[in-house]
């Protein structure tokens, strides 16, 4: 039976304010509620001490030629006790000098190993190579283009003094074209809280890619196309260990060269990540751990799929606008200015430069991201292999 007029009013104002209610629940709600219960239920501080396991530092490359010297060397030079840390390199198929120079400080250091997959398969594959043939106790996953304080592997591995702590992030600081890091967007500020508030509650979900650590004995092999640093510390919380944020660990990368360049990033990242977070919802009920399931949906989930939200709440707001909902032309209206606000931020270098705009430009590309990100996974054309982060590049 046809929709009356009334009816069809209704259902777009359902729609719509039901699409923007989720959004306001992904971004403000969920983390409201959780700095609550961070304050409510607290388990107590990780005990951290001045042992030092062996450590292996494993690197995922393809083609780094230009960056993979510094990455060894910045490694090696590390605040740590050297008999005590050692490099493995995968290489993935590269087909420039990568494996020649990671060959020669092979044969100088005896602290750095080359291993070679073949084809090539992305960088969770080349994980599942080189983590199992690491050495260490703690295996700290890093990027070729990432560049480590000195104190970053000493940071990193204080938490693992307590047993109950399976893998600990990192802090990942982006460095600007100045040179300085880029610590001051109020997206950055409000992901950190977000992050602390989680790590407070031992389940921090996903590290940091550039630096992150597990016990070796809790990786388990990760499908290719999984996000490694979201799947290989949620495993750890699987396990019945908590993951946890050292901010002290700290690594720096360039940051991407425009919001362009971010957008292929998240593209890549997001469509790769929603189908391996609803893979994971009914491990996470069968093995009761309800808060993080809880998270895994809030601050996951729902955030890789806000760009459904974003459209629905545009298409219902228009369709019962046009049929004179004085509330839904209003909601449309506000959805007009957002969006742009984004285009001047994203493409007028002027307009960049001011905080609101850039805010603004920032969720319309994560929105058009998770759009495109879910129409690539439900046409099957979401690949595992990646491009080195050139900052005079388009990026990943």
């Amino acid at each position: 039976m046809a929709l009356t007029g009334w009816d069809q009013t209704t259902a777009a104002r359902v729609l719509a304010w039901g699409a923007l209610a989720a959004l306001v629940y992904v971004y403000f709600l969920y983390p409201l509620l959780l700095i609550a219960l961070e304050r409510v239920r607290r388990p107590g501080a990780v005990v951290e001490g001045d042992e030092r396991p062996t450590v292996t530092v494993v690197v995922a490359a393809w083609n780094e030629e230009s960056a993979i010297g510094a990455k060894i060397e910045n490694t090696l030079g590390q605040d740590y006790p050297h008999h005590l840390l050692d490099v493995v390199v995968v290489s993935d198929s590269s087909t420039d000098r990568t494996d020649e120079i990671v060959a020669g400080y092979a044969r100088r250091t005896g602290r750095v190993r080359l291993l070679r997959g073949e084809p090539r398969q992305g960088k969770s594959a080349a994980l599942n190579l080189g983590i199992p043939a690491a050495g260490g106790d703690v295996i700290v996953l890093t990027d070729a283009n990432a560049s480590f304080r000195d104190d970053a592997v000493s940071h990193l591995v204080g938490p693992f003094a307590d047993p109950h702590v399976g893998a600990v992030s990192g802090q990942l600081l982006y460095r600007t074209p100045a040179g300085g890091p880029d610590t001051e967007s109020v997206y950055w500020r409000y992901e950190q809280r977000v992050k602390r508030a989680e790590s407070a509650l031992h389940a921090l979900l996903g590290a940091n890619g550039s630096i992150y650590a597990i016990r070796r004995h809790l990786f388990r092999p990760i499908h290719p196309r999984d996000v490694n640093d979201f799947r290989i510390p949620y495993d750890a919380l699987l396990q019945g260990y908590a993951v946890v944020l050292e901010e002290g660990a700290v690594s720096y990368e360039d940051a991407a060269p425009g919001l362009w360049a971010e957008y292929r990033r998240k593209v890549r990242i997001m469509s790769r990540a929603v189908p391996m977070m609803l893979s994971l919802i009914v491990p996470t009920i069968a093995r009761g751990r309800g808060l993080v399931l809880w998270q895994l949906i809030s601050h996951k989930v729902l955030r890789e799929i806000q760009g459904i939200f974003f459209l629905a709440a545009l298409l219902a707001a228009g369709w019962g606008a046009a049929r004179g909902a004085a509330d839904l032309l209003l909601l449309l209206a506000a959805q007009g200015v957002l969006y742009l606000a984004g285009v001047l931020g994203w493409a007028v270098p002027k307009a960049a430069a001011m905080r609101p705009l850039r805010l603004a430009a920032h969720f319309d590309m994560i929105a058009l991201a998770s759009i495109a990100a879910l129409v690539l996974w439900a046409t099957g054309q979401v690949r595992p292999t990646w491009e080195p982060a050139r900052p005079s590049s388009s990026g990943a």
